[in-house]
């Protein structure tokens, strides 16, 4: 008897990993980082900066480029610590955060080293306007307001937004619900034409495949909608 006990459980398909599960959720959260960033870069980008001096420009220009190469290689700090969406200026694993990719880059790893050593949750708007940090991010024809808007947080999984970045939470929300909303609406539209096409003569079995149709779309059309409103920066 437990032979066939072993001989049932061996053919069942293995349950999905932890890690599996995890790799899954880095990725999610990765497209909701880089989005961020690439909304983030766009409007600097079309922001006025016609009061900077020329080295600012340039340096600004540089330092835009350079965040444009870091979000396409999609390497992200993961905080393990923090149960809510933190910043984290170097991840344990040494993976900088986006303002201190930049300050690599420009060989300030002092400044880095300084920030990671005294607080490496810190958010740049938290800072006073005399700290190193900021008097670098100025002088590099930044403000202390974008530097604050490059620097993402980083949770350990899929978790849902507080801010959704430059779009407001209700809209963010509204458009999610119509989405959800559309896609419910589709699916039952193209399940009532199959039902129909399928059993002309059967209202029995019609009946069936809609009430089947309906209540997967009861299920998939929220698990779409809060996944869309997960990924908003």
């Amino acid at each position: 008897m437990s032979a066939t006990r072993n001989d049932v459980s061996a053919d069942r398909p293995p349950a999905p990993s932890v890690d599996a599960v995890n790799r899954l959720r880095r990725r999610i959260d990765a497209v909701r980082i880089r989005e961020h960033l690439r909304r983030t870069e766009a409007a600097l980008r079309d922001a006025d900066h016609d009061h900077l001096t020329p080295t600012q420009r340039r340096r600004r220009q540089r330092h835009l480029d350079r965040l444009a190469a870091y979000r396409r290689r999609g390497e992200f700090p993961t905080n393990r610590t923090e149960a809510e969406r933190t910043p984290l200026f170097v991840g344990s694993d040494g993976t900088p955060c986006a303002v201190a990719h930049l300050m690599l880059e420009a060989g300030r790893e002092d400044l880095v080293e300084s920030v990671q050593a005294a607080d490496p949750t810190v958010r740049i708007e938290d800072l006073p306007d005399e700290h190193p940090v900021v008097e670098w991010v100025e002088a590099n024809g930044l403000t202390k307001a974008e530097a604050a808007r490059i620097q993402p947080t980083y949770p350990e999984g899929v978790q849902f937004a507080t801010t959704c970045g430059p779009v407001p939470c209700w809209l963010a929300g509204a458009f999610v619900t119509l989405v959800g909303a559309a896609v419910f609406a589709a699916s039952e539209y193209v399940g009532y034409r199959f039902a129909s096409e399928a059993f002309p003569d059967n209202a029995l079995k019609r009946r069936g495949v809609l009430g089947y149709v309906t209540v997967l779309n009861l299920f998939l059309a929220p698990l779409l909608a809060l996944v869309l409103f997960a990924l908003f920066p």
